[in-house]
């Protein structure tokens, strides 16, 4: 693959072109050239505004193939991942049989080979995910798995979270949290608060998160083991995690993207699609997760993509299943949110630069590496709507949503994939 990027604004902090004009020429997949102009026989990319950044990377974004192909297949996922911007994504199992083994991992691999999106694999922590007993993480780890997560299903066993960080501490396995105490969650709905007590619909409160995320410090203190904890949703999480950090714990965090944009407020309109995990919360608890990422408490910012079937979606709320498709509109909800609080280079960061460094990845726009590039500009709000879905699934909260930004396209694995 040949192209030639015109006048782009360079966003990669360990390249020595960042925050530069420049032209890129990419051959064979290979960056050749980084030169103020360049001329050159092929594909040339010219985008007023056109900003470069080092490739987007998600770090929850459920599979669904092997199992439940009715929900959203690899190929679907992958389609999503490139039109939001993403050259990597984080697979969460959400499949059946789960990815508990070396078998699975390799599946994974080998059905998402060839895409311009990188497919990297999540082996979970237990055996089918049931929380009772860990896997063999170093097998998986050997097949290609690059971190492990049991989804947004609790790790409920603090004994087995303690082996399970003891276990990865030799060969570097991040093990990934979702953080919930299941007796105080209590299969509730929607968030504890005013919006709850006007509709009558049963409670899954702040509380729940914040036991289990100070259960889960005190063990990564105790292994002095890393621990990445996903889907902070609350004010009090993210004073909790600012302490953690201060006294030393290896812990990084990330939110989701639909928690930062939306609160409790929305599911008023009792759409089906709302209804995710963690829940969609007050506007306070909402500013103290922008407060978190200005501070640098939240690390990385997620789309929390979990794709699910119409018969999940299309019913009553209170029966529908928790989960939204989101990797399309991702960055553009992110950027609305926060393009009057932090730069574009710190709102980048926290899709690229950031994740990648939770997993260990390293990368940077320079001559001779392999192209790895997110291109987007920043443009008027316009609609977000089904068309701009690419998933098998449609269960997307921001469709009819005002967002900012545009993602031009993506080039990784010897590809160019234009929006």
């Amino acid at each position: 693959m040949d192209a030639l990027i015109k006048s782009a604004k360079i966003i990669s902090p360990n390249s020595p072109f960042h925050l530069k004009t420049k032209d890129i020429l990419i051959s064979d997949g290979k960056i050749e050239k980084i030169e103020d102009s360049i001329s050159a026989d092929c594909e040339t990319i010219s985008i007023e505004g056109l900003v470069v950044s080092d490739g987007w990377l998600d770090l929850f974004s459920v599979i669904r193939e092997p199992g439940h192909e009715d929900k959203d297949t690899i190929a679907g996922l992958l389609a999503s991942a490139a039109k939001g911007g993403f050259t990597q994504i984080l697979g969460i199992s959400g499949t059946t049989p789960p990815m508990d083994n070396k078998a699975q991992v390799q599946y994974a691999k080998m059905n998402s080979a060839g895409n311009v999106v990188t497919l990297l694999p999540a082996g979970t922590v237990t055996e089918g995910q049931k929380g009772e007993e860990i896997t063999e993480m170093y097998d998986m780890h050997l097949s290609g798995a690059v971190a492990f997560s049991d989804g947004k299903r609790t790790l409920s066993n603090p004994e087995l979270l303690k082996r399970a960080l003891l276990y990865t501490k030799p060969f570097g396995g991040k093990i990934i949290t979702y953080c919930e105490d299941k007796m105080v969650a209590n299969n509730g709905m929607i968030s504890e608060g005013e919006v709850a007590a006007t509709l009558g619909l049963k409670v899954r409160p702040a509380l729940a998160e914040e036991i289990a995320i100070n259960r889960d410090l005190f063990i990564a203190e105790y292994t002095d083991a890393a621990i990445h904890i996903t889907g902070v949703s609350s004010k009090k999480s993210v004073e909790i995690i600012k302490e953690a950090k201060a006294k030393g714990i290896q812990v990084t965090c990330d939110v989701n993207i639909a928690n930062l944009f939306f609160t409790d407020e929305a599911v008023t309109s009792f759409e089906p699609n709302f209804k995710v995990l963690p829940p969609l919360r007050s506007e306070a608890d909402r500013q103290g997760l922008i407060d978190g990422l200005k501070a640098g408490v939240i690390d990385v910012v997620t789309s929390g993509h979990t794709p699910q079937d119409i018969e999940s979606k299309f019913c009553e709320f209170d029966n529908a299943e928790f989960g939204a498709v989101t990797l399309e509109a991702t960055f553009k909800a992110l950027y609305t949110v926060l393009k009057n609080d932090m730069s574009i280079e710190q709102i980048i960061a926290l899709v690229s630069t950031a994740p990648s460094k939770v997993l260990g990845l390293n990368g940077k726009i320079a001559v001779g590496s392999e192209a790895n590039l997110t291109l987007f500009v920043g443009s008027e709000a316009t609609e977000f709507k089904l068309a701009d879905v690419k998933s098998g699934s449609k269960n997307a909260p921001f469709i009819g949503t005002s967002l900012e930004g545009n993602v031009v396209g993506v080039v990784n694995n010897n590809q160019l994939h234009l929006n």
